[in-house]
């Protein structure tokens, strides 16, 4: 399969065109790149199922039967378990006023989310999201305390695209719950990789009628509720998805405040393409992917979209609810960073944050940035689509640079508050 691949000499891997044939795999042989994963699937109820698989017309590959006779044996009981849970909790969960405000993190995939997140949710005053009800929406409320117990042997230790630590209980994207609650997400595409992208217009809810921003807007309240009644503490969700959904988040929590983080863009393409390439293999229903055909364009296309409805429409975040930040500035000094922005949103006490931020990032120390080469056609081609994301956020001299060429050196934009 053509790729970008360095030799990787840990879990991390850079990415330089070079041709390979489609591999000739024994029937029953499964290429799962970057290790094993447990499907998400799992989180599905039985009706969502069905429907996952009727959309992919049922094109499963050999290799993947054995994990997908394990569906029957699990996936009914989301829906008992959601029965009981909202028996018991429903009435309780929906009484709960939205007046807390919720900070969200976003910004492209690979630009520093998952590390301010992380970095968040060593806060004991605050919340956030879990892996287990992420992938178990339903009934978390019912099950969290027992059954991550059961699944725990099935999670690796490190994520399959990078080096970051995997755990039931560590901070995740909401975006997984979505896709559980059998809502529309860009993340669909991990079904059946081989069909090309799905559901792409969720990224903004561009092109969707009424009906169907609804009907996510009213399970993503639900989700949410049902976090603010297991939590009882401000949460900080965090979806890269939500740069581009400004639209509706404002309108849901007028209180909200919002982090956006920038990177310079040829960092962030390979590594995008690393992250997808490892999820479409572990959660596709078929596999090989074999991703060739589309991958880069998709990446390419999604960055542009997400960044350009991002720019029409922060104008909608009220003043002091926004702070924009570089990638690069975060990881030189994040706890300076940190304590910028609880100060600039009125987020909390710093001073109790700041140890168990300390600590975070003592523990991953040994954290490894990927390095990456590509093509000069590519990256040439991602210079002239992104070129006024790569002025605004002050990358133009580090692209010509990487470019080979010279050109005056565009001022470095200060993170915004707005």
């Amino acid at each position: 399969m053509p790729d970008y691949e360095k030799q990787p000499s840990d879990e991390h891997s850079g990415f330089r065109r070079r041709a390979r044939k489609k591999p000739r795999l024994p029937a029953l042989t499964i290429h799962r790149y970057g290790g094993r994963l447990i499907y998400f699937w799992f989180g599905l109820r039985p009706g969502a199922l069905l429907k996952l698989f009727k959309r992919g017309r049922f094109d499963v590959t050999l290799n993947c039967v054995p994990d997908i006779l394990l569906f029957p044996l699990w996936v009914p009981f989301n829906s008992l378990l959601y029965w009981i849970s909202e028996a018991k909790y429903r009435r309780r969960a929906e009484s709960l006023p939205l007046d807390e405000a919720p900070v969200f993190v976003m910004g492209h995939w690979r630009t520093g989310t998952t590390l301010m997140h992380d970095l968040f949710a060593s806060d004991p005053a605050l919340a956030f999201p879990t892996t287990y009800e992420c992938f178990f929406p339903h009934h978390f409320l019912l099950t969290e305390g027992t059954l991550p117990k059961l699944f725990k042997s099935l999670l690796p230790k490190r994520r399959p695209q990078d080096d970051v630590p995997v755990g039931f209980a560590r901070p995740q994207e909401e975006e997984f719950a979505m896709m559980m609650l059998d809502q529309g997400s860009p993340y669909m595409t991990m079904a059946w990789p081989r069909h090309g992208p799905a559901d792409s217009n969720y990224l903004d809810f561009e092109g969707l009628t009424e009906a169907e921003r609804k009907r996510w807007a009213d399970a993503f309240l639900w989700f949410y509720r049902r976090l603010q009644l297991k939590h009882g503490k401000p949460l900080v969700m965090k979806a890269p998805a939500h740069a581009a959904r400004l639209k509706l988040l404002t309108k849901l929590f007028p209180k909200a405040r919002f982090i956006y983080l920038a990177r310079n863009p040829l960092d962030v393409f390979p590594s995008t393409v690393k992250l997808w390439r490892a999820l479409y293999s572990t959660q596709g229903l078929h596999n090989p992917p074999y991703l060739d055909s589309w991958l880069d364009d998709y990446v390419l296309d999604m960055f542009v979209r997400l960044t350009e409805r991002y720019e029409a429409d922060r104008y909608l975040i009220p003043k002091g609810q926004l702070v924009e930040l570089r990638y690069e500035n975060l990881v030189k000094d994040a706890i300076a960073t940190m304590r910028d922005i609880y100060v600039r949103l009125g987020i909390g006490d710093f001073a109790s944050a700041e140890g168990p931020m300390r600590a975070y990032l003592e523990a991953q120390a040994e954290h490894r940035i990927s390095e990456y080469e590509m093509p000069l056609e590519l990256k040439r081609k991602i210079v002239e689509r992104l070129g006024p994301y790569i002025d605004r956020f002050g990358y133009r001299e580090a692209v010509m640079r990487e470019l080979g060429k010279s050109s005056p050196a565009k001022p470095v934009h200060e993170p915004q508050t707005s």
